[in-house]
C-alpha cells in the first residue's frame, strides 16, 4: 500500500531571523498530501550516511520513536550554476532605473533580489529532493515538515533540513477467534407507543406556572452562579437561562435538586464534577451553584390522535400509519444498533490486544479533526462556541483520550488490511457514495462527480470502506452468539450527560 509522492506545487516562504543570524524559512502552504483519515500502518526505515546523488546527498537521523531529521547537502558547484541560472532570467525580466533591459550587472542583481533568488532556489532544491528522500527509504510523514532553510552563499555548499515524524510500524495481533456477542431485539406495542408519546413531547408546549412544584419533565427560568473553593469560576454563571428538568444537560445531580423548587425559590445546588470533564480545571472539584428561579413551566401535550400523526409529517393513514412507520424505523435502528454493539467489541478487542505508542502530531491533528466537526455541528444549531467561555485548548484537551484511540484504530485495522491482503472492493465504495449523496436530490449526480474528481476525499471513502470490511473480516472470523435484549437496553446508553 505505497504511495507516490507527486511533485510538490511551489512553496510559499516567510523568513524568520532568529538570534544566530542564520535565515530559516517557515513553509505556509501544504506541501505533501496527507490523509485525512484514519491513518495507515506504513513501515519505517532509517538511514544515515547515504550516498551521494548526484549533486545533491542527504542523510537520516533517527531523533526520536517517531522524529526524522533529513539533512540535504547540495555541492557548491550546483549552487553556483542554479544562482547564474536564476540572475540570466532576472536579467532579462527586471527593469532598474539608469539601466537598460538586460544590462544590469550581476552583481547588483545578486544583492538587490537575493529575496526572490534565494526563495526561487530553495523551492527548487526542496521539490527535486524532498519527495526522494521520502520515496526512496519509504517515510510517510504523519504531517507537514519542520523546514529550517540556511544560506546561499558563493562557493560554499547549501544545506537545509526538515523534520518529520513518520507512522508506526503496528503488527498487528489478537484480532482472530474473538467471542463476540450480538444482541438483539423483538419489538413489541409498548416499544412503538414510547416513540409515540416523545412525538408527543415533542410536539407540546410549555406555560409558565406561578404556583407549580417543578417536576422532572418541566421547563424552569432561572439565574444561576457557581463557585468553586468558594471562587467563581468561568463559565458558571447565566441570567435568565431555561433549563428542561431531566435532559442531562448540567452536571449529574444538578437538575434532580432543582425538582420540587417553586418560582421564587432560591436554592443551592451541590456538585462534583466528574474526573473526566472536559475542563479539566474543574474536573473532579465540588462546586456550590446558587440558582433563583424565576418561572416553572409545566408541559402541555397533544391529543393523541390523527392530528398527532400529521404534525408528525403522515399525511394519510392517520395514527394507525405512524405505528407502523415507526416500527419499521425501530426495526432497522435496533438491527444497525446491535451491530454498532459488535463493532465496538471487535474494537476494544483490538485494543486491549495492541497496545503501541503513536505520533504526537498526529494525535493532536485527530483532536483538531474533532473540535472542527464539533465546531461544525453548533454552528449548524446556531450555537456560538467562542462565546461559550471555554478556550480551544481546553477543548482539544477533551478529546485527547478518543482521538488516540481513533488513531489507534486506523492504524490496526490498515495493518490488518496489509497482513491479511484485504483490498478495498470499488463496488462498495460506489454503493457508498450513492449512499452518502442521496440527500442531496437533484444534486445528488453533480455532488457525486465532484467527489469523485477530489483524489483526496475518493482516497477518504476508499479508507473507510476498507476499514469497514476489515471490520467485517475480524467478525467473520470471531465466534459470535446472540442475546436476547430489550430496546431500552439496546438503544440507551449513548450520549453523554453534564453541562
Amino acid at each position: 500500500m505505497s504511495r507516490a509522492f507527486p511533485v510538490p506545487p511551489p512553496l510559499l516562504f516567510q523568513v524568520l531571523v532568529p538570534d544566530d543570524g542564520c535565515v530559516r524559512f517557515a513553509i505556509a502552504v501544504a506541501i505533501v498530501p496527507l490523509p485525512n483519515r484514519l491513518p495507515r500502518g506504513y513501515p519505517v526505515h532509517s538511514s544515515h550516511n547515504q550516498p551521494k546523488h548526484g549533486y545533491m546527498e542527504f542523510t537520516i537521523t533517527e531523533k526520536a520513536a517517531f522524529d526524522r531529521e533529513i539533512t540535504f547537502v547540495f555541492s557548491a558547484a550546483e549552487v553556483e550554476q542554479r544562482l547564474d541560472q536564476e540572475l540570466t532570467r532576472l536579467a532579462s525580466s527586471v527593469r532598474l532605473p539608469g539601466f537598460r533591459p538586460g544590462k544590469i550587472p550581476r552583481k547588483l542583481l545578486e544583492s538587490r533580489f537575493k529575496d526572490h533568488w534565494s526563495s526561487n532556489l530553495a523551492d527548487q532544491f526542496y521539490r527535486e529532493s524532498f519527495p526522494k528522500a521520502l520515496t526512496d527509504h519509504n517515510l510517510e510523514p504523519v504531517d507537514h515538515p519542520e523546514i529550517v532553510l540556511g544560506e546561499f552563499e558563493r562557493g560554499r555548499d547549501y544545506t537545509y533540513r526538515a523534520t518529520i515524524q513518520v507512522f508506526p510500524k503496528v503488527e498487528p495481533t489478537g484480532y482472530t477467534g474473538l467471542t463476540l456477542t450480538r444482541p438483539t431485539v423483538t419489538l413489541s406495542d409498548e416499544d412503538v407507543a414510547k416513540v409515540i408519546e416523545e412525538i408527543r413531547a415533542s410536539q407540546g408546549r410549555f406555560e409558565a406556572d406561578p404556583g407549580r412544584v417543578a417536576v422532572l419533565g418541566d421547563q424552569v427560568l432561572m439565574d444561576f452562579e457557581g463557585f468553586v473553593d468558594g471562587q467563581p469560576f468561568e463559565g458558571g454563571k447565566a441570567e435568565k437561562y431555561l433549563l428542561e428538568l431531566g435532559s442531562g444537560r448540567f452536571v449529574p445531580g444538578f437538575e434532580d435538586q432543582l425538582v420540587s423548587c417553586r418560582a421564587g425559590d432560591k436554592r443551592e445546588v451541590k456538585v462534583t464534577f466528574p474526573a473526566d470533564y472536559g475542563n479539566k480545571e474543574l474536573a473532579g472539584k465540588d462546586a456550590l451553584f446558587q440558582c433563583f428561579l424565576h418561572e416553572v413551566r409545566a408541559r402541555i401535550l397533544p391529543e393523541l390522535d390523527d392530528e398527532l400523526a400529521k404534525k408528525a409529517g403522515v399525511t394519510e393513514g392517520g395514527l394507525d400509519k405512524l405505528r407502523e412507520m415507526i416500527r419499521d424505523r425501530l426495526e432497522v435502528d435496533s438491527e444497525a444498533k446491535s451491530e454498532k454493539k459488535v463493532e465496538d467489541a471487535v474494537f476494544e478487542a483490538l485494543l486491549q490486544a495492541n497496545t503501541f505508542e503513536i505520533p504526537s502530531r498526529l494525535e493532536m491533528r485527530e483532536r483538531r479533526n474533532m473540535l472542527s466537526q464539533m465546531k461544525r455541528e453548533y454552528q449548524a444549531r446556531g450555537v456560538d462556541m467562542s462565546k461559550m467561555g471555554v478556550s480551544d485548548e481546553q477543548l482539544l484537551g477533551m478529546f485527547e483520550h478518543s482521538a488516540g484511540r481513533k488513531v489507534r484504530l486506523g492504524l490496526l485495522l490498515s495493518a490488518i488490511a496489509v497482513k491479511e491482503k484485504i483490498e478495498v472492493d470499488e463496488e462498495l465504495v460506489e454503493e457508498h457514495l450513492m449512499e452518502m449523496t442521496q440527500a442531496f436530490g437533484d444534486r445528488a449526480g453533480e455532488v457525486r462527480r465532484m467527489v469523485r474528481e477530489n483524489e483526496e476525499k475518493m482516497a477518504d471513502l476508499r479508507d473507510t470502506v476498507l476499514q469497514g470490511m476489515v471490520v467485517e473480516w475480524v467478525i467473520k472470523n470471531s465466534t459470535v452468539t446472540e442475546q436476547a435484549v430489550r430496546l431500552d437496553e439496546l438503544m440507551g446508553g449513548s450520549g453523554e450527560k453534564g453541562k
